[in-house]
């Protein structure tokens, strides 16, 4: 399951300050950073990063860990939001996406939607860009993630 969120920073790594202080102050979590490291794969640049963490959300009995991959925003991840945003109906969103030099991939080991969601929406907060989930139907910032935790959790 691989979240994109897009991310209006200029260098492509994870704005690790912003995202602790984020999950402290708006969503109640913590994060804890496991590993850093350089991105070996393609489509990677020597600045591009990855990084694993654990997300702690302990009222709402939510722990999962994560890895993500920071890069640059490629010609393709644009057109995959302009589709996104059609499918969606979310107007306006690929022109966020569009602002946004680079973007962060987001993967759970053992983590099930509510907390890959509960994540999205603390790098959206971050990020100041859209999520576009697995299968591009849509993007959403921060509230769309947070809907979405909620619809879950009251199924």
């Amino acid at each position: 399951m691989l979240y994109v969120v897009f991310a209006q920073r200029t260098e492509p790594s994870v704005d690790l300050v912003g995202i602790l202080q984020n999950a402290r102050r708006w969503f109640d979590a913590s994060i804890d950073v496991v590993d850093e490291r350089r991105s070996p794969e393609p489509p990677a640049t020597p600045e591009s990063t990855v990084v694993r963490i654990r997300l702690d959300r302990p009222k709402q009995n939510l722990s999962a860990s994560f890895e993500v991959r920071s890069r640059r925003v490629t010609p393709d991840d644009l057109a995959r939001a302009r589709d996104a945003e059609t499918r969606g109906r979310a107007a306006g969103m690929a022109d966020l996406a569009a602002r946004c030099p680079t973007l962060w991939e987001i993967t759970s080991s053992d983590g099930g939607e509510i907390a890959v969601l509960t994540i999205a929406a603390i790098f959206a907060a971050t990020a100041l860009g859209p999520v576009m989930p697995p299968d591009g139907s849509t993007l959403f910032g921060v509230r769309g993630a947070m809907e979405r935790v909620e619809k879950l959790q009251n199924a």
